[in-house]
């Protein structure tokens, strides 16, 4: 059977697809594969319609062995029609088509369709009624459509139908970021519930505050939901009805929410969690204690881009080495001076990246130039070129690198780091103390010289006149007599 298929798509390619309209007003292209894939481009057109005609696109993409990935991007498809039957699309892209409505049943002909990208349009709840998605109806059963990725990202969707999705029952995939939500209502809960198991949902840029509870407990979400973005929002905190999700969410993006700080309760119960993003937050300034202590299984954390974030506590994450999961840590561009040895085992991470930070190189740093800065040079030596001190001022704009080069691996931990001349000086003033000694001894023993000395020669001085007068007084006696004698 696989022969005779193979044969008959062969026969079917033989012949040139340049003889349709789709292939000479688009590019369609085969690429081989372990199982060949046919790409239709058409964009960039200023089509308004999609080649509603059958006769209009190959033979081979009318076959169910085919596989095709369509691209109508950047055209003028406003209002899309219905698609003849052509089962080999498995993905189909109209993005950037200023679309506004979608006929009932456009994608039933669409056996194998499982990836459908609408985003980039102006569609509103209108426009994606149940009816769009509707599958094949027969007198035995129904058979929906096979959609499993949906993107209806950047429309003008306000809240969505009750049963926009009831006729996809396999969606696991659904992005809705960038529609003017702003809430959750009671009939876009409704739509949501509608899947049988929604794992990677896209609520970034919608405009929420918040998480009702109704949410975390719909049946497509709770214990199936892995991978949620929230990032864009209006969260004033890390909501805590996430904690329903904990047995499934694995991923959980809050990049540019107006959180100012994170602690304890943050992420209590997420105990599947393996990568969180908290980037771009400019109104943090602060991560307390035990803030990641309940991620037991965090594998990748994101902190970046985070202006004002200028206090990361020493037990943020709170566990101890033996429970240690984080193999990647990205802390660049925040407003840090300076970093905690004992956040983590350093030495268990594959990543750090903590670049682009106002480091104040001083003797709490001298653990990271000694210790952590060989370990990033061995692993990813990329990493440390953008280390660079921004206090004291005299350091300012020294790298890391420099630094250590220039005062050999040594801080002198008195909260001051010199520059290499300040080091000799200092060194210098250390021994200023026993010269001081030195010269006092040295003082003092020529001073006790020349007292002696001194006292030597007064002594000789005194002996020798006195020797001079004792030896004068018989002459002078006699001489006296003499004249004596004479005068009489």
């Amino acid at each position: 059977m696989q022969v005779l298929t193979l044969s008959v798509l062969s026969l079917l390619l033989a012949t040139s697809s340049g003889d349709v309209e789709l292939c000479m007003k688009c590019m369609c292209n085969k690429k081989a594969l372990i199982q060949p894939l046919y790409t239709v481009r058409c964009s960039h057109l200023n089509l308004h319609d999609t080649f509603p005609d059958l006769q209009q696109w190959p033979k081979y993409a009318q076959l169910k062995g085919t596989r095709m990935a369509v691209n109508f991007d950047w055209n003028n498809v406003r209002h899309l029609q219905r698609f003849p039957n052509i089962p080999g699309i498995v993905s189909l892209s109209l993005q950037h088509n200023n679309m506004v409505k979608i006929a009932g049943s456009a994608f039933v002909e669409l056996d194998n369709l499982k990836a459908l990208d609408l985003s980039y349009n102006q569609l509103t709840a209108e426009g994606v009624q149940a009816d769009v998605f509707q599958g094949r109806y027969s007198p035995q059963h129904y058979n929906p459509l096979g959609i499993v990725v949906l993107n209806l990202g950047n429309n003008q969707i306000h809240t969505l139908s009750p049963h926009s999705f009831e006729h996809l029952p396999n969606l696991t995939e659904l992005r809705l970021n960038n529609n003017p939500l702003k809430t959750l209502s009671p009939a876009t809960l409704m739509s949501l519930a509608s899947p049988e198991s929604l794992q990677v949902l896209d609520l970034a840029y919608t405009g929420l505050s918040g998480l009702p509870e109704e949410f975390v407990q719909l049946s497509s979400i709770r214990h199936k939901l892995q991978l949620l973005y929230l990032n864009g929002n209006q969260f004033s905190h890390v909501p805590q009805t996430l904690a329903a999700l904990g047995d499934s969410l694995q991923k959980l993006s809050l990049n540019e929410n107006p959180i100012q700080e994170l602690d304890e309760d943050s992420f209590r119960g997420l105990l599947m969690l393996r990568e969180l993003n908290m980037s771009a937050m400019s109104y943090l300034r602060r991560i307390g204690p035990a803030t990641f202590r309940h991620l037991r299984s965090l594998e990748i954390l994101f902190c970046s881009y985070n202006r004002n974030l200028t206090e990361l506590d020493a037990e943020a994450f709170g566990y101890g080495d033996n429970r240690w999961t984080l193999r990647e840590l990205h802390l660049q561009s925040n407003a840090l001076h300076t970093l905690p040895t004992q956040l983590a085992p350093w030495k268990k991470l594959a990543i750090v990246d903590v670049q682009d930070n106002p480091w104040r190189c001083d003797c709490n740093l001298d653990w990271f130039i000694n210790e952590l800065l060989p370990l990033l040079e061995d692993t990813t030596p990329d990493l440390v070129l953008g280390l660079h001190c921004s206090e004291p001022l005299h350091l300012s704009g020294m790298s890391f690198l420099g630094l250590r080069n220039s005062i050999n691996s040594s801080f002198l931990c008195d909260g001051i780091v010199r520059s290499p001349s300040e080091n000799i000086q200092r060194h210098s003033a250390g021994l200023y103390p026993v010269f001081q000694a030195v010269s006092i001894i040295l003082l003092i023993s020529i001073a006790g010289l020349a007292v002696l000395y001194y006292l030597q020669l007064t002594k000789n001085v005194t002996h020798g006149t006195q020797t001079q007068v004792i030896s004068d007084i018989p002459y002078m006696r006699v001489r006296t007599e003499v004249c004596r004698e004479f005068a009489s």
